[in-house]
């Protein structure tokens, strides 16, 4: 008897999955977002303290998760949502379709060629741009090589006139 393995699982109960209608989705869902606003355990970035779970969300920094989960409530209600000013704000330099404006484009293949199209680079406009990236390179560590110099002289000035002043007050 002391050869046993450790103990078996709990006994489990596998649910088969069954869809749902968008209203029962949508119900569902502002139920849990309900209750995810009043008690921190039902949210995804939730750490637990001593005194217990504890939400890390801010105004600062919402959760994303839960930002997103009040888009799609908000898309299954039918409400037409535009672009996500949340993740254009955290995220500036990148440009992003628009769900809705992605799948308006989706019925037209000649469109996917011409995207294809036009994300390869041509060998001409590869090398152009290459090029204008090192001038631009160039152009930024000459401006900074010339600001350093100027400011090491007047550092170097400034030390003479201060040693020059020291001397004179000593005399």
């Amino acid at each position: 008897m002391s050869a046993q393995g450790p103990s078996s699982l709990p006994p489990t109960t596998v649910q088969s999955t069954t869809p749902i209608s968008q209203s029962a989705a949508h119900d569902f869902l502002a139920a849990y977002l309900t209750r995810a606003a009043q008690d921190p355990a039902l949210q995804p970035n939730a750490s637990i303290s001593e005194h217990g779970p504890v939400s890390r969300t801010t105004a600062a920094a919402p959760n994303l998760i839960l930002h997103n989960l009040k888009r799609v409530q908000a898309g299954l209600a039918g409400e037409t949502l535009g672009r996500d000013l949340t993740v254009a704000k955290q995220n500036p330099n990148e440009e992003y379709l628009d769900v809705a404006a992605g799948a308006a484009g989706n019925g037209n293949q000649n469109d996917d060629q011409n995207d294809e199209n036009d994300l390869e680079m041509k060998d001409t406009e590869f090398e152009t741009e290459a090029e204008a990236f090192e001038e631009q390179q160039q152009d930024q560590t000459t401006v900074d090589k010339e600001e350093r110099k100027r400011l090491k002289k007047e550092r170097r000035q400034a030390e003479k006139k201060a040693k020059n002043q020291k001397g004179d007050d000593s005399d």
